[in-house]
């Protein structure tokens, strides 16, 4: 790293080239931070002045029944909401931190059925926040009660303001970020087609059929608004453009078994022929999926499932890239339908071609509450990071794994860390706790106070000096 200050100096390398090498560095360098904590108000939140002094002595709950959703604002990564599966959503200022490694966050915002008639009645399965507002004031979530809410966030109260039935179980939505987005809702739900809802007219558009089975994730292309990817238990990802109707909609569908993709004539070598874009047979997993994001550009798809596989796809052809993650993943199949995705790290944060994901692993009687770091494009292990605590505890193994603290619903990233320290990434856990992890200096590094380390920042600067002077 001194050498990149060296030569950020002198000129020789772009800001934005120093920009990655430290958020690269950020990311390996990810930890726990087992002292900073979330106290729900009900749970806690009007005693935590007094817990700060008692921090590890005290547990603290954000949702008592469990944690099944996060989400950060898209502008500054200051707030955050959470559902739970009481079912409540809580709303978090980030900001409130500071830089220590101690702290006790409360919620300044909360809804519960019992707090207000209007809402969720069952546990949240989905929950984003409104994308084009630069401070937040709206969010969506869905529920096993059926239905999609828009709630409206106050400095002291979420309130629910217009709710969409949808006669089914709903297990996730997506709002396109996109400029030229068409304010439409996708739903993945028990049902097969992929629900659409206008946010303008607040009533159900139409559907979207190709899937044979429920709908656990979806996902918008970040550079085409009008493109939607569906992930299924019917073990399929389709590409759906929703300015086509009916059937016609599905436009491509995964196969794990291409490795070529799509070609276009003029390109094909000769006698060659393509498959058909989109093919009722084409499986992407051989399991049911639980999961589908983009990478930040639109240049590849990630897909998850519960044959234990992540896989990477090229968006532009459809290819199956055959990164292999090793055995590590875990992903299993539960009775307890769910979306599972990785987390992709946006644009940015690394080097072009040397995009990261984490992906919490999943096993439904042996949570171990890891979570593993790759290198999206070669699929190598770059780190694994283990929930502290789960190995001293001797009944671990005995606990209901939905109420553990070994089993992680969802992963939640903040590119700015608390006033401006790094990169975090929160974890919503099964037993009501929402963990952080924040980046650290690893164990057996010199720290920033060490004398070796301002010695060696001393030499830098001589050198920078020296080299001025020539």
């Amino acid at each position: 790293m001194n050498s990149y200050l060296l030569n950020r100096t002198l000129g020789s390398i772009r800001p934005h080239t120093f920009h990655v090498a430290q958020t690269s560095r950020l990311v390996h360098h990810l930890e726990p931070a087992p002292g900073i904590r979330f106290a729900s108000r009900q749970d806690g939140g009007q005693r935590a002045a007094a817990v700060d002094v008692h921090l590890d002595s005290e547990e603290h709950f954000a949702h008592r029944a469990g944690v099944n959703v996060l989400a950060i604002d898209h502008y500054d990564g200051r707030f955050m909401v959470s559902g739970g599966a009481d079912p409540s959503i809580h709303l978090w200022d980030l900001e409130t931190r500071g830089a220590e490694l101690s702290h006790v966050h409360t919620s300044v915002a909360s809804v519960t059925k019992s707090s207000h008639e209007e809402a969720h009645k069952h546990a949240i399965t989905s929950i984003s926040i409104y994308p084009f507002d630069p401070v937040p004031s709206t969010i969506l979530t869905t529920s096993r009660d059926g239905t999609l809410k828009l709630s409206a966030l106050a400095p002291a109260a979420i309130t629910p303001v217009h709710t969409f039935s949808l006669d089914c179980t709903p297990y996730t939505h997506s709002l396109s970020s996109h400029p030229a987005s068409p304010l439409l809702i996708a739903v993945g739900t028990s049902e097969k087609p992929v629900r659409l809802l206008d946010l303008r007219s607040g009533l159900s558009t139409h559907g979207l059929p190709g899937h044979s089975s429920s709908v656990l994730s979806v996902s918008w292309a970040p550079h085409r608004p009008h493109i939607l990817a569906s992930a299924s238990t019917d073990n399929k990802v389709i590409l759906f453009d929703i300015r086509r109707g009916g059937h016609n909609s599905a436009i491509a569908a995964l196969d794990m078994d291409d490795a070529v993709g799509l070609v276009p004539p003029h390109c094909a070598p000769p006698n060659h022929q393509s498959r058909p874009a989109f093919s009722p047979h084409a499986r992407a997993h051989n399991g049911a999926v639980t999961g589908v994001r983009w990478t930040s550009t639109g240049s590849h798809l990630v897909t998850a499932g519960q044959d234990a596989r992540i896989r990477i796809w090229d968006a532009s052809t459809g290819a199956n890239t055959l990164v292999h993650f090793g055995p590590r993943i875990r992903n299993a199949a539960s009775s307890h339908l769910a979306e599972r995705t990785p987390l992709v790290l946006p644009k940015g944060i690394t080097g072009a071609g040397q995009e990261t994901l984490l992906w919490a692993n999943f096993n439904e009687t042996d949570d171990r509450g890891e979570i593993l770091m790759f290198e999206l494009r070669e699929g190598t292990l770059i780190k694994r990071l283990q929930v502290p605590g789960l190995l001293n505890q001797p009944r671990f193994h005995r606990r209901p794994s939905a109420l553990s603290a070994g089993r992680i619903n969802t992963l939640a990233w903040r590119g700015n860390g608390a006033s401006g320290a790094g990169l975090e990434m929160f974890s919503a856990h099964g037993d009501g706790t929402i963990r952080s992890w924040v980046s650290q200096e690893p164990l057996g590094e010199p720290s920033e106070t060490d004398e070796t380390s301002r010695k060696r920042k001393r030499d830098v600067l001589d050198e920078i000096y020296q080299a001025f002077r020539q």
